[in-house]
């Protein structure tokens, strides 16, 4: 006897999570969101599609849609053709830049920001050993975190960092 069953698309499956239908409520009526109800869009994503049989991850994103989308909003862009839809690292990005506009750092510091920028994309989680340790700040040198922040700054970095986290 062939037993049978259903499987579920995660656009079937989606309908289910209350923050992705009020963030495609806002989508549909006014065709804009902020970048703080899209982060909460591709944590609701990451958490619905990645979770049981689904399994649906950004790494799984990469080999199947060819490095076009390497996030849920990007996949949502793509497969419904919304081109003004950012993916997610560009809204990490434009949260980066308006994070550096409202401070007045030197052109040291905001290098060192843009590239601890590169670190949170790759880890999407940022600890301040990070800022230390990462490849791709080690090249600003062993002092370069006591140099152009103080204490309470490198605090503030890494919090702001991982409020964008996924």
């Amino acid at each position: 006897m062939m037993s049978t069953f259903k499987l579920l698309s995660p656009c079937q499956r989606l309908p289910k999570s209350p923050p992705l239908r009020g963030a495609s409520r806002r989508l549909r009526k006014s065709g804009n969101i902020d970048d703080w109800g899209l982060l909460e869009l591709e944590r609701t994503l990451t958490r619905e599609l990645g979770e049981g049989d689904l399994e649906v991850t950004p790494e799984n994103l990469k080999k199947v849609f060819a490095h076009t989308a390497d996030s849920f909003l990007g996949l949502v862009r793509q497969v419904l053709d919304m081109q003004y839809l950012p993916d997610y690292k560009d809204l990490v990005a434009r949260q980066f830049e308006t994070y550096v506009t409202q401070h007045n750092y030197n052109a040291d510091q905001i290098r060192f920001l843009r590239a601890v920028q590169s670190v949170f994309l790759q880890k999407r989680h940022l600890e301040t050993a990070d800022l230390y340790d990462a490849p791709a700040l080690v090249g600003f040198g062993q002092d370069a975190v006591e140099r152009w922040f103080t204490e309470k700054e490198v605090k503030e970095v890494v919090e702001f960092a991982n409020r964008l986290e996924v």
